[in-house]
């Protein structure tokens, strides 16, 4: 096998999607010129074996004309019968000689060629998949952040800076995090990985085709001894082929030819958090700059909401784990072991191989669905934690917030992966039926999500943390009316009190005492104290 290390240019360097179709036409065009050999080996192949059954015809029937013609009328014997007779057991040699070639290029030759062809033709119809599967995620992903973009601006326009706005607003973020660490993880992990595998393969397909041509050369050079320098020199030119060569030529040909266009870096097209407000109507809430990206903890129920994120993202992050360790538990096996073929059971294990195969690629691209969605729930998660204050206080409201804003707060990502996933396991043939379905339900899972919130507009909604600060409060206002009210009563009973007291003390009293009396209320010296505390309990009311 050539050397598989890492060169000066590669297919990693081609990841631009304009070239893309390069690769892949490399890749078939390859495949083909390896049928084109098997083709001629197994067409040389059946020339040997009919030279060497009219060959062996041949000897037979002469022998047979021998004994009738010349032995069955004389007995002819001495050194020309001989060196007839040496003639025609050469000739018997040649074509059992013949008939073993034509074995070794049926079943050595044509059966690994053929077998490479079916391996390669799988392997890169599943990468066209999974790239094919790849662009419509992050046209996707563009699709679901401009429509939380909308809405988020929808909200502003029609309603301003409400809690709805609030939510709009952090769906908005949730997702555009998401997108954007989705994009990242497939740039610098996923692509590179798909591009290395395509690579692989091909340099497996050339070392193949350069093995078998090398072998081909071989045998005809132990059967035809006279010709064994041209075939030898052969055999020695062959055995410096280098796939790596080979491949780096065909990336250098194919860089001339396109002047340079390939060459243009790639740049990720990163989603931007946009404001639906002008700068001069910026809001105090929402500041210009990277604060417009926080996530905003402005009433109770925004809270529940995004205690309500966390949790999930928690619980779908631990499932992720599992799925993972279990896909990498039966990837890896298969990865560092490959099955190798007998040629005494071709026949039986071409199947099995081709089942495994299949299945290993599948897991592959499952595992990196999972490794896509996981990507998008870690900076979803990371979001949540750098700005998250303490929830304590809404501990007990939790489980009501989860039920009440269930479908509000569900993104489409889960389903999204879930739905891409299980077509990973379905055959070929289903796999795009499977990724337009999704598409579909997709679709209508948000028209519907659409219709559910406008028609929960229309209708009064009253949020149950301020009914019960209301409630709460107009209590309050009630409770201390009435110790007011008691208050003063006891006032008033306690002067009554005090000025029956003084004329039971004082049964005759002067003039002037009573003309005072007569002048002054009994409870006028005790109403200020009354009237401060009042005004004290109603301030305190007030500042309620």
């Amino acid at each position: 096998m050539a050397n598989t290390t890492r060169r000066r240019l590669s297919f990693v360097d081609l990841a631009h999607p304009q070239v893309w179709h390069k690769l892949v036409e490399y890749t078939e065009v390859t495949i083909a010129f390896a049928k084109l050999i098997t083709d001629f080996n197994n067409q040389w192949a059946k020339i040997c074996f009919l030279a060497s059954s009219q060959l062996h015809q041949l000897v037979i029937d002469f022998r047979r004309k021998t004994e009738n013609e010349i032995r069955g009328k004389c007995h002819l014997g001495g050194r020309m019968y001989d060196l007839w007779e040496s003639l025609l057991l050469e000739s018997e040699i040649e074509s059992q000689s013949l008939k073993k070639v034509a074995c070794i290029m049926e079943k050595k030759i044509s059966g690994q060629l053929t077998n490479c062809i079916t391996t390669k033709n799988l392997q890169l119809t599943f990468n066209k998949e999974h790239r094919r599967d790849f662009n419509e995620i992050l046209e996707k992903g563009h699709e679901f952040v401009r429509e939380s973009q909308d809405e988020y601006f929808k909200i502003f326009n029609t309603e301003g800076v409400t809690s709805d706005f609030d939510l709009a607003h952090n769906q908005y973020i949730f997702e555009l995090a998401g997108v954007n660490s989705l994009y990242s993880k497939y740039q610098y992990n996923i692509l590179p990985e798909l591009l290395q595998g395509m690579e692989q393969s091909q340099l497996e397909t050339i070392d193949a085709i350069c093995q078998n041509i090398q072998l081909m050369a071989s045998v005809l050079q132990e059967h035809h001894e006279q010709r064994h320098s041209s075939f030898a020199s052969f055999v020695v030119t062959s055995t410096t082929t280098n796939a790596n060569e080979e491949l780096e030529n065909y990336i250098c040909s194919m860089d001339e030819t396109n002047d340079g266009s390939s060459k243009s870096p790639v740049h990720i097209q990163f989603e931007s958090f946009i404001s639906p407000m002008n700068n001069s109507n910026i809001n105090s809430r929402i500041s210009s700059g990277k604060d417009e990206q926080l996530i905003i903890y402005a009433a109770p129920v925004i809270q529940m909401q995004l205690s309500s994120h966390c949790k999930e993202t928690i619980n779908r992050l631990k499932e992720i784990k599992k799925e993972k360790s279990l896909l990498l538990a039966i990837i890896n096996p298969q990865t560092s072991k490959i099955p190798v073929k007998q040629y005494d059971d071709q026949q039986r294990s071409d199947k099995k191989i081709l089942n495994q195969l299949s299945d290993l690629m599948k897991r592959k691209h499952q595992l990196h669905l999972i490794e896509l969605e996981e990507s998008v729930l870690l900076a979803q998660q990371d979001l949540l934690k750098s700005h998250r204050p303490s929830m304590g206080s809404n501990a007990d409201n939790e489980q009501d917030a989860q039920k009440r804003n269930s479908r509000n707060i569900k993104g489409l990502w889960r389903d999204a992966f879930r739905a891409l996933k299980t077509s990973t396991t379905a055959s070929g043939s289903g796999d795009n039926e499977n990724l337009s379905s999704f598409v579909r339900r997709f679709s209508s899972r948000k028209k519907k999500h659409h219709d559910e919130h406008e028609h929960e507009e229309d209708q009064t909604t009253i949020d149950p943390v301020y009914e019960t600060l209301k409630i709460a409060a107009e209590t309050r206002k009630k409770t201390i009316a009435n110790y007011l009210q008691q208050r003063q009563q006891s006032l008033n009973k306690q002067t009554s009190l005090t000025s029956q007291g003084s004329t039971e003390f004082d049964t005759q009293p002067s003039p002037r005492v009573t003309r005072h009396n007569d002048t002054t209320p009994p409870s006028r010296s005790k109403q200020p104290p009354a009237s401060s505390s009042s005004s004290a309990d109603n301030a305190r009311i007030s500042n309620f």
